[in-house]
């Protein structure tokens, strides 16, 4: 099942991540790869495909980039939102009990 595995990248500038998707196009095989924004890069690679994995890891980091995710699909955006959810939570407590009144 190609395409079950993501390796995301965080780059310190457009310019960096430009480099890097330049280096994704000279691959043999060029995987699939999407801009998410300004400075994150999401590479979608087959999960048995460990060598492809590790090159893209390489041109990450040789990009000045920072691999933030190499995780099967879909992970690191249910990891995100689980933590988004329990900052939330904490929040709303945090506000109702500022907004009891002192006994």
């Amino acid at each position: 099942m190609p395409g079950n595995w993501e390796v995301r990248g965080l780059f310190g500038n457009e310019l960096a991540m430009e480099d890097a998707i330049e280096g994704l196009k000279k691959l043999q095989k060029v995987p699939e790869f999407k801009v998410l924004d300004r400075r994150n890069l999401q590479v979608v690679v087959s999960k048995g495909d460990s060598e492809g994995r590790e090159l893209v890891k390489n041109i990450i980091k040789i990009s000045h980039g920072f691999v933030e995710s190499d995780a099967p699909l879909g992970r690191y955006d249910a990891k995100k939102a689980e933590i988004k959810r329990k900052k939330l939570k904490e929040y709303e407590e945090k506000r109702k009990k500022a907004l009891q009144p002192a006994k």
